[in-house]
């Protein structure tokens, strides 16, 4: 394990000094809590926001299919009506 070295405003110092004396645990402990609940909410933003973007995509194509059919669906009523 490595050692960091870090500065917190006063404030912020004092709620996590807090929050580890209630949770019965090292403040370093809790920042590693932290720092691994924020990385992984990180990631799945991540996601998130691909998956947005291929669905995105994904509607522009099949907009795009549906277009295409409503045409050859509109020359196709032609022949019913003959």
């Amino acid at each position: 394990m490595e050692r960091l070295s870090i500065t917190f405003p006063e404030s912020l110092k004092r709620e996590l000094d807090l929050e580890a004396k209630r949770e019965h645990t090292k403040r370093s402990t809790l920042i590693q809590k932290a720092c691994r609940v924020y990385l992984q909410l990180k990631k799945e933003k991540d996601k998130q926001s691909l998956l947005r973007e291929e669905y995105q995509e994904l509607y522009n194509v099949s907009k795009k299919v549906m277009k295409d059919f409503e045409e050859l669906d509109r020359d196709s009523l032609k022949f019913l009506d003959m």
